[in-house]
């Protein structure tokens, strides 16, 4: 088992691993990691990886003294790394659904971080310590137990109850113009981003073109390549930890203008 090292200054660490970040963007970063315990620990993972005690960093080795097995894991599981996406089929999915810092790793490295997510966003919203005690005793228990049965369920509106299914299918009445309304405007017949100063930044001209030429490329290669004709681009500020890394909300022309971009 690895030395626990708890002799570091933390703020040294953190700017070093942000130091090829904007730094406009990284004063949004360090004010969010202020807010409380679980907002600090969603935007340090790094540090959450440097301290973990319970494996050696080079064998992996568990508490048993064999190795983990290594399998794809997201790599910054936590609580709020659960939501919805789209699948290839069109359908509407619940689960875990931001991969930035997925890799080949132990899989209880992912265990280790959801557990005490839950323990630090207990105590930010003040739940009774017990309870959340019990949410990771039956967290642990029905990995194991879906491990077993070797058959990981998909969560959709169909089978699923509570606060999943009520946004499940809230999402199924969501349409495409409302969220185009929501984020974009219309200008004469063409829609452009809304730039909010706080969700999308507008970016300079020689950027434009850089991730312009970027998505023209990867569009000739897709079976509809007109379907990725930018229409306009912008820094989209969004998570935590990924503060002040590049990251772009593009608009682009769908189905056709003004209303299925």
């Amino acid at each position: 088992m690895a030395d626990i090292q708890i002799d570091r200054d933390v703020w040294q660490l953190i700017q070093a691993f942000d130091r090829d970040r904007d730094r406009g963007i990284l004063s949004r970063k360090y004010e969010k990691l202020q807010k409380n315990a679980f907002s600090f620990f969603r935007g340090t993972c790094h540090l959450f990886y440097r301290d973990l005690p319970i494996f050696d960093r080079d064998l992996s080795i568990n508490l048993t003294g064999t190795p983990d097995p290594v399998v794809w894991i997201c790599g910054d599981l936590h609580l709020e790394n659960f939501g919805t996406y789209k699948g290839d089929d069109r359908q509407i999915y619940f689960g875990i659904n931001d991969f930035d810092e997925g890799l080949l790793a132990p899989c209880t490295w992912d265990l280790a971080r959801l557990a005490t997510s839950i323990f630090l966003a207990a105590d930010s919203l003040k739940f009774d310590r017990s309870a959340a005690k019990q949410l990771v005793s039956d967290y642990l228990t029905s990995y194991a137990n879906t491990l077993a049965l070797g058959n990981i369920r998909s969560f959709v509106a169909d089978n699923s109850q509570g606060i999943v299914a009520t946004l499940l299918e809230s999402l199924h009445q969501r349409n495409r113009r409302d969220l185009l309304d929501e984020r974009t405007e219309l200008i004469g017949d063409r829609r452009r981003l809304k730039f909010d100063r706080e969700k999308i930044l507008p970016i300079n001209e020689q950027t434009y073109q850089q991730v312009n030429r970027s998505i023209d490329n990867w569009a000739s290669s897709q079976p509809q390549p007109d379907f990725f004709k930018v229409l306009d681009i912008g820094f989209r500020i969004a998570g935590t930890g990924s503060l002040g890394l590049d990251r772009y909300i593009i608009l682009v022309e769908g189905k056709g203008s003004p209303h299925n971009n």
